[in-house]
């Protein structure tokens, strides 16, 4: 293998003029979806794609497996490899990697973007790629200079030696394109870094700012045609009738195309698109007429008087319920949600009859491809995917049926020309995916001032249904259901998990923070009523409950000391409130100071403490804090999805806003100093935020927040 691998490294240098070297990653088995992926083994380069290449000028392009979608992954990822090059860091730009088995995730058989591991599965990784390049370049001036390599020593782009002078990586690139692949390249010690820990600026920013970077709704190709499409305003609607002579009429529209339940329209321009999709006249035939929010809550709560399957039991809790003194039963109810990342869905196609090229910001590409190569009955080979930035996900585009994909090269292999669709924000909010609804009742038992049991009963609408994923789950139980609840790292004796799997006619999908989003609100709030139950404090409460939990006790520490939470006194008309949670391996904990305006919480101020492992890149890790509580205090205050009569009413950010600057609060974020390899950050400071603004709430109103968002009647409990 080590001959292939080199003749694959001069075959990349001759084709592109630089130096290129890549690594591959193998399966250790199929972990869960979304888990951490594990540290494994390097093994042979499997084909001649590159992660890193080095021109003659000295400029350094890392190529990145992950979809930048405003998370900062194209920065805090070359700084892996650039930590270990020694390279110069103001020489670097990074691209996005095309698809190809070589930069598949590191845990799966799939290249995506998700579940919070950009960093996680890429630590060791990207930085063994940099070790190795950096050997090589070394030995290649060593070689030049006939001296040992020990001799010499490379940094900040530049290979030296005490007699011989100095080599800038550039120079070296040819010759390094001979040496063999090091097996082991040694890698720094954390007490070295210089590049990561440190906030360095982010690689895209100027591109961005300039207006240069390219978005998918910035690609344009000779003869290209916009399109929208008209999907059915009820679930699972079908057409009866279609007159489409007045979009047909219209100045600029291209042509009208009917495939399957769905019609799209073409013009030159997205504007003129918009407007012949909304003069089509089409009779659609209603099969889910009767469906409405409130019939699926009334469904959900049905559901709870089911056994459901088994998650995880500790302990005889029936038995410890029996002999509780005092009994708390709680009910918490959390609506459907929609992704509303700020750039509208959109691809373009590009697909000829013989070929295909799509351009979009794909999570999955490699799925996506090869839902394209299916439905053109193309060999994947004849299939290229681009991926461009995305402006924002949060899960959406990691579609588990490339479902906007899908409708787009349908479309294409009607029209055979290239064509551009975009979703509206109503198209996406209403034909779109959904974080599952979900309603928690929990028993608690109180004996005296101590907990007894625990009984918590889940009914959520499973994710991995009909997907690649659905053998994982296992005896009815879905691990993206009940995260944060199964395998809570509360020490309670007495515990019992349920889960039941409900269905409805609408899609699910993975948000920010999958399971975790309901799961952390119904843990997190029940525990604060926990604590006014025993008569005690939140903070001491968790304290003892995870004191064998040195990660969750190091952040409750951190969290006390930055908040000051025993000396904290409720300001006039101010409360605070606390919340920890742990996803994606990392652990996420928040104070809260909060005030009432009208009937609404104003947040004042959040005190963050998080450990995620080692912060790679500080100021991009904060601000991944600080996105995530905007996020989740969306939600926690305005966000739901609303199905009357079998049609989704919700369609803009007018009925499903999103914080403004004004509502933004004071936020001080703070991370616990590890040397642990970096866990999830994109996603676990979501979960928390919501039960530790309810938390406050509770203390200035008296009144327990049973469902969200806040003064939803969809889902009053």
């Amino acid at each position: 293998m080590q001959t292939s691998r080199r003749d694959i490294i001069k075959a990349s240098a001759a084709t592109l003029g630089v130096f290129a070297v890549g690594f591959y990653i193998p399966l250790d088995g199929m972990p869960k979806l979304l888990a951490q992926a594990p540290e494994t083994k390097q093994m042979p380069l499997p084909s001649p794609n590159a992660f890193i290449s080095i021109a003659a000028d000295d400029s350094i392009t890392i190529t990145i497996n992950k979809l930048e979608m405003g998370q900062g992954v194209n920065t805090s990822m070359a700084q892996l490899i650039a930590e270990e090059l020694a390279c110069d860091w103001t020489k670097i730009r990074s691209v996005s990697a095309p698809v190809n088995p070589v930069y598949n995730h590191t845990a799966m058989p799939v290249q995506m973007t998700g579940g919070s591991t950009s960093l996680a599965s890429s630590w060791t990784q990207y930085r063994t790629l940099g070790a190795a390049m950096r050997e090589m370049l070394v030995s290649a001036a060593a070689q030049r200079w006939g001296v040992p390599v020990a001799s010499c020593t490379a940094a900040n782009g530049v290979v030296s030696h005490p007699s011989k002078g100095k080599l800038t990586y550039g120079a070296l690139a040819a010759e390094a394109a001979q040496q063999a692949m090091p097996a082991e390249p040694k890698l720094k010690d954390s007490k070295d870094f210089t590049i990561i820990g440190k906030s360095k600026k982010r690689v895209d920013a100027l591109e961005k700012t300039v207006g240069k970077a390219q978005f998918g709704l910035d690609i344009r190709i000779p003869n290209m045609v916009y399109a929208m499409v008209a999907h059915g305003p009820v679930v699972g609607a079908k057409i009866t009738s279609l007159d489409d002579k007045a979009t047909r009429a219209m100045k600029g529209v291209v042509d009208v195309v009917r495939f399957g339940e769905k019609v799209g329209v073409l013009a030159t321009n997205t504007h003129i698109a918009r407007k012949g999709r909304d003069a089509l006249k089409i009779t659609w035939n209603p099969d889910q007429a009767d469906l409405s929010t409130a019939g699926m809550v009334k469904q959900f709560r049905k559901e709870l008087d089911s056994p459901g399957a088994l998650a995880e039991k500790r302990g005889e809790v029936d038995q410890a319920m029996k002999g509780s003194s005092k009994t708390l039963e709680l009910e918490y109810a959390l609506p459907f949600l929609a992704h509303a990342s700020m750039e509208p869905l959109n691809i373009t196609v590009n697909y000829d009859g013989k070929s295909c090229e799509i351009w979009s910001g794909h999570q999955m590409p490699g799925i996506d491809a090869t839902v394209t190569a299916k439905i053109l009955g193309l060999d994947p080979s004849l299939v290229k995917v681009n991926t461009t930035y995305a402006g924002g996900s949060f899960g959406r585009r990691a579609s588990k049926d490339s479902d906007y994909v899908r409708v787009a090269v349908e479309l294409a292999k009607q029209v055979k020309r290239p064509l551009q669709l975009v979703y509206t924000r109503e198209d996406d909010m209403r034909a779109g995916y959904y974080r599952p609804m979900a309603i928690h009742s929990v028993k608690i038992g109180i004996k005296g001032k101590e907990l007894a049991g625990w009984d918590h009963k889940i009914v959520c609408q499973s994710i991995f249904k009909g997907t690649l994923f659905e053998s994982s789950i296992k005896n009815g139980v879905e691990e993206a259901a009940v995260e944060g609840v199964a395998k809570t790292h509360y020490d309670l004796k007495q515990f019992r998990c349920t889960q039941t799997l409900a269905q409805t006619p609408l899609t699910t999908l993975w948000w920010r923070s999958v399971g975790h989003t309901h799961t952390a609100f119904a843990m997190e709030s029940a525990m604060d009523e926990l604590a006014e139950g025993m008569q005690t404090d939140p903070m001491k409460l968790r304290k003892t409950l995870l004191k064998n939990s040195p990660r969750h006790m190091a952040v409750l520490e951190l969290l006390e000391k930055e908040s000051g939470w025993s000396r904290l006194k409720a300001k006039a008309n101010r409360a605070y409130g606390l919340a920890i949670h742990e996803s994606f391996n990392s652990v996420v904990g928040y104070v809260t100071e909060v005030s009432m305006e009208g009937k609404l919480p104003k947040v004042h101020k959040v005190w963050a403490a998080v450990h995620c492992g080692q912060v790679v890149n500080p100021e991009v890790a904060k601000t991944q804090i600080e996105g995530s509580i905007v996020f989740g205090l969306s939600a926690l205050l305005y966000q739901e999805i609303i199905v009357e009569r079998g049609q989704i009413k919700t369609g803009n950010y007018d009925d499903f806003p999103v914080m403004r600057m004004n509502e933004m609060p004071e936020v001080k974020v703070a991370f616990v100093p590890s040397k642990d390899p970096p866990s999830g950050l994109g996603e676990p400071g979501v979960p928390p935020i919501a039960p530790a603004v309810a938390n406050a709430y509770y203390v200035l109103t008296k009144q327990r927040l049973r469902s969200l968002p806040i003064g939803s009647k969809s889902y009053t409990v």
